[in-house]
């Protein structure tokens, strides 16, 4: 039991080690970045606090005796003031340099106060966009099976959200440096004063530690529930609003404002239970100190009267000390419950951190310079998940400026062909080799930049036609070559009758196009791409019959003297392809010319009869 409750004690701390070690490791090195400024700044600041208040104890009990002559045989203030205290030193003099020392210190602790905050908030500043920035690459190297997994909502939360609130928390341990300097130094003057009444003034605070410990195990727990609420709240909003259509049409508004009613109403009782806690700690903090205050006024009146009178200003200087030093002890434990409070938060960062199901594809080293021969297929087997093989054993090739189709039911394994071509997954050893090399041998931008992809799920940005056009290439593209493209692909007569034409935005994933438009702009993007190879995945799938013509003669002029691979399920997009393969339950069934697959009457010429293509 006592383990667990360790464990649960320092998870905060491994956490935040483990985020400072992945920034290392990333090469962003934060102990190079100038902490030690907003360090110094406040120790010299707890130093000329310490000052200020040391010197109020003279002031008070020169002022209460109304002579200041104790201080005239002072070494200290001898030392100090060589000139100033000499036995022509007036009391009126004395009293305006404790008076000025004490202003001038407290003037100078506030300057050295606010630049050490103005430090501290311009690091944390720089921390939160590090640390952004550091999220955004590690979800950038992430493979594409991360994303099936995983909701794009959640992880936009993670990326913008949670590395914000973790930052500003994080203010909390620059501000524990000074509240323990301060509260060092607080002890360090009550010790001075009296060191008895110190020793009962120490066991107060394992007290205080005790119930905020309770308390903050309590802020933590909700905190880690708050973000997997959050987290399922964040995958129905993102389910709902990229379903809208489907909503609608099943007339099931009711059911979704029900359902995230009812998660919208359990974030809000986890956030109410987290204000509850951690708005505790204040009282919790103010009820024991007061109590145990009480308590130490009666002891030292007790030792004022035993003792003599002028030790008064010792002790409300005391007493003064006292309640500054319950503050800084406050401030110590609200930082802890501040991350507490984030606790969740840092879990969810320290998880998109480590490498566990990531899927990420490992690059190459090998220069991918073109096509020479052949793309092959050697025994291909691959599973999304380990109980589920998608494909089984798959093996053909690819030569160079061929066609070839892919055919079969939906679901077979096509487009899976394709994603690990593209290494969006990784496949095992030596299952595809390009040329004789084994494509996990080349780098990932070498080969990818040698590949057109026109999918049936368009990709396009929220961006202009011609921001998504022009997307991924490394050239200057000169107005003409962008028309002409816009021509071959049909696009050109519909993007100058817009109001904006070429600057025109499109929307969220084009939604202001229609699925016809879609596919023509993907279509022109791939031939400005001009990649020697050119995949087509249901490229046409989304065409009216008129346009569907229209685009295929532009599909055929791009396709000439590339090495093209075609997914469809039509027949006039395969009909010149060198090639088909009939893929079907994740195995090649069979493959060869459109001829010779209709002479041969097997599946393919099942799937012809049944005029799947249609």
């Amino acid at each position: 039991m006592t383990q667990r409750k360790s464990s649960k004690s320092t998870g905060i701390l491994k956490n935040l080690l483990e985020l400072k070690k992945f920034l290392d490791y990333k090469k962003i090195k934060l102990k190079f970045y100038p902490w030690f400024i907003p360090s110094f700044l406040f120790l010299a600041s707890s130093f000329l606090e310490g000052l200020s208040l040391g010197l109020l104890i003279p002031l008070i009990k020169g002022v209460i005796a109304m002579d200041f002559g104790f201080i005239r045989n002072s070494s200290v203030f001898k030392a100090f003031f060589p000139r100033y205290f000499n036995f022509s030193a007036t009391n009126t003099n004395i009293f305006i340099l404790l008076v000025g020392v004490i202003f001038i210190a407290t003037v100078l602790k506030n300057i050295c106060q606010y630049v050490a905050v103005l430090n501290v908030s311009f690091l944390i500043r720089r921390f939160s966009n590090i640390l952004r920035q550091a999220i955004f690459d590690r979800y950038i190297s992430f493979g594409k099976m991360f994303f099936d997994r995983n909701n794009t909502g959640y992880l936009q939360t993670i990326l913008i959200s949670f590395t914000q609130q973790v930052s500003n928390q994080l203010k909390g341990l620059v501000g524990f440096l000074s509240s323990f300097l301060l509260f060092f130094v607080y002890l360090l003057l009550m010790v001075i004063i009296s060191w008895r009444i110190t020793i009962f003034v120490i066991l107060i605070f394992p007290v205080l530690n005790y119930a905020f410990k309770w308390l903050i195990s309590k802020i933590r727990k909700s905190s880690e529930y708050y973000t997997k609420s959050y987290a399922i709240l964040s995958n129905n909003i993102a389910n709902v609003l990229t379903c809208i259509p489907l909503v609608k049409l099943y007339s099931n508004e009711e059911f979704e404002k029900k359902r995230f009613y009812n998660l919208s109403n359990e974030i809000e009782k986890i956030e109410f239970s987290l204000d509850k806690k951690q708005n505790l700690v204040t009282p919790m903090h103010e009820i024991i100190l007061l109590t145990s205050t009480l308590l130490l006024v009666s002891a030292i009146t007790f030792i004022v009267v035993r003792e003599r009178v002028g030790d008064v200003a010792s002790f409300l200087v005391f007493l003064f000390i006292l309640k500054r030093s319950a503050a800084s002890f406050g401030n110590l434990n609200d930082i802890k419950a501040g991350l507490a409070t984030i606790s969740g938060h840092i879990l969810a960062l320290v998880k998109i951190i480590n490498d566990d199901d990531k899927f990420i594809v490992p690059d190459g080293n090998v220069e991918f310079t073109g096509l020479k021969k052949s793309i092959e297929f050697k025994n291909l087997t691959f599973s999304y998940i380990n109980e589920v093989i998608v494909l089984k054993g798959i093996t053909f090739s690819i030569a160079r400026g061929s066609k070839v189709a892919f055919v079969g039911p939906t679901g077979t394994g096509k487009t899976t062909l394709i994603n690990l071509l593209l290494r969006f997954y990784d496949c095992s050893p030596d299952a595809i080799e390009i040329d004789g090399i084994d494509i996990r041998d080349y780098t990932l931008k070498s080969l990818r930049n040698h590949i057109s992809l026109v999918s049936q799920d368009t990709l396009l940005f929220n961006d202009t036609i011609k921001n998504n056009i022009l997307y991924g290439l490394d050239r200057s593209i000169p107005d003409e070559e962008l028309v002409d493209v816009l021509k071959r692909a049909r696009l050109y007569n519909f993007v100058v009758n817009l109001p904006d034409s070429f600057n025109t935005a499109i929307g969220d994933r084009g939604i202001k196009l229609s699925g016809g438009e879609k596919q023509r702009l993907s279509i022109a993007r791939a031939m400005l791409n001009n990649a020697e190879l050119l995949i087509l995945d249901e490229a046409t799938s989304s065409l009216d019959i008129r346009t569907e013509k229209l685009i295929q003669e532009a599909i055929d002029e791009v396709m000439k003297n590339r090495t093209t691979i075609v997914i469809a399920h039509r027949f006039f997009t395969i009909k010149n392809s060198e090639k088909i393969i009939v893929i079907e339950d994740g195995k090649l069934i069979e493959q060869g010319s459109l001829n010779e697959l209709l002479e041969r009457k097997g599946k393919f010429y099942t799937y012809w009869q049944e005029q799947k293509f249609y």
